[in-house]
Parts: structure tokens; sequence; C-alpha cells
């Protein structure tokens, strides 16, 4: 009798459970339909029923409008330098000093770990101020070297926070081996620990590739040029001033749909490494 009093809980709760996450998905999907519900749109149905389920014609005329007036080529080619500079400091630098943290072992390196471990919680708008100024005196506003440092500094303790982990759950055993065969530090983080990289560079490509995407604070704020504009900050001049009526809905969606576009394509094909490199990278902080 118990038994069945506990088969019967587990069958009620593995339902809770599957209605809970239907939900949950439900609320993450319910962004993504509403823009590509109105994107194919015109925008007289847009202003009239833009929560109707489908568009009663579907059009392109949105999307591509939106792709001239946002000059896409352009604006893609300043996000896509903007991306790779970021993420190819990070991946460089974050791997080699979570390599050397993981390495060494020492106390002076693990008290570095854990204040770059703190710095994680620090929010970026305290630095905003002074980093301003600090560009302007280096030379850096308006160049995608400047922003790339910008989003290099932001995200590194996270980054070396992962990469740290990941490193410490291989096994020793590697780097010895590869010492005994004439292997210096370098040489085995390039050839023995670099290729094991791979899962947990896919979590830091989607983990921060897609924030650097995405982002509008830091091109706000070191872009004026209107040659350097980032896919998000076109996207925010077709929003207008705060209070502004004149929002042109039919190009806020279709541009949302071309500028989330790339980076959902490539978040399904790095999806695998994601997973693997999270389970990987918590099992030793």
């Amino acid at each position: 009798m118990r038994s069945k009093h506990l088969l019967g809980y587990r069958r009620r709760a593995r339902v809770g459970v599957n209605v809970v996450m239907v939900l949950i998905v439900l609320l993450l999907v319910m962004p993504l339909w509403y823009v590509l519900n109105n994107a194919f749109k015109v925008e007289r149905e847009i202003l009239r029923r833009p929560l109707v389920l489908l568009p009663s014609a579907m059009t392109l005329d949105s999307v591509a409008r939106s792709f001239v007036a946002m000059k896409y080529p352009r604006c893609f080619m300043n996000s896509a330098i903007v991306l790779v500079l970021s993420c190819g400091f990070l991946l460089s630098l974050g791997s080699l000093a979570a390599f050397g943290i993981a390495m060494a072992n020492t106390r002076f390196l693990n008290t570095v770990y854990v204040v770059l471990v703190a710095m994680i919680t620090l929010p970026f708008q305290l630095a905003m101020v002074p980093l301003i100024f600090l560009l302007k005196g280096l030379g850096l506003i308006n160049s995608y070297l400047g922003i790339a440092l910008v989003y290099t500094g932001w995200f590194m303790p996270f980054i070396i926070f992962l990469y740290t982990g990941f490193i410490r759950t291989v096994p020793k055993e590697l780097e010895e081996a590869g010492r005994v065969d004439g292997c210096g530090l370098l040489r085995s983080f390039v050839s023995i620990y670099a290729p094991l990289l791979k899962p947990i560079t896919g979590t830091v490509l989607i983990l921060r590739g897609v924030p650097i995407w995405n982002d509008l604070l830091v091109p706000i704020i070191t872009i004026s040029r209107s040659t350097m504009s980032t896919l998000p900050l076109k996207l925010y001049s077709f929003i207008g001033t705060p209070g502004s009526t004149a929002i042109r809905w039919n190009l806020v969606f279709g541009s949302t749909f071309i500028v989330s576009l790339p980076i959902l394509l490539v978040f399904l094909f790095l999806q695998r490494y994601f997973v693997r490199g999270v389970a990987a990278g918590a099992i030793k902080g």
C-alpha cells in the first residue's frame, strides 16, 4: 500500500515538473514568436493586430526595408569585427591565464583567482564613467580595438572562472607525461590542453558571444560615428527618443529578426559544446 502511494506521488510530481517546464518553455518562446510573427506583417497590421497568431498575408517587405534602412552589410561587418576581436582576446588570454592558475596552484595565484571570481559580481556601470575618460586618453574612442578591450576586461573574470574549473578536471598526468617528452608549459598547453578545451570554448562563445553581439551599452558610450554603428546600435535608432510616437514598428521587428538570426544560427551550431562545457566546468571550481 505504501509503495502504491509512493508511486502515485512520484507520478504526480513528474506531471507537475513537466507542466512547469512547459510553462517555462512557453515563456521563453513567446518573445521569439512575437518578433517572428510581426516581422512578416505589413505595418498597418502590426499596429492593429500585433498579437494575432499569424499574419493575414505574409510579406518580406519589413525585412527587406530593414535590411536597406539599417545598412545591414556595413553594420553586420562592424558587429562581426567587434565579436571576433573580443572573443579572440577572451579565448586566448583567458585560457592561458586559467592554465597558469590551474597548473601552478600557488597561494598568490589562488588569491588572484579568488579576487577575479569576486569581480564577477561587480556591475559594469561602476567603471563606465572612468572608462570613457581612459578610452579618450588612449585615443580608442570610435575604435574596434577599444570596444574589444572593453568587452575583454568586462568578461575576463568569468572566462577565467570557466576555463580554470574545466582545466582542473583534466588529469595532471597528461601534463607530466608531456614534460617527460620534453614539452614546456606553453607546448603542453598548445599540444595537450588546447584540443581538450573545445567543449568549454563552445560554452564561452555562447555565454559571452551572444551578449557581445546583442549589447547596446558599450557601443553607445564608445561609438559616435554612424559608419561604425553595430547592429544593436542601428536597431536602437529606429525606436527614436523616449516618448516619441514616430516609431517605425515594421522596421523594428524586421531589423530585430535579421539582427538575431546570425547569432541564433551560431547557437544552434554550438549548443552541444555548450552543454558539455557547462557540465565539465562545474565539477571543480
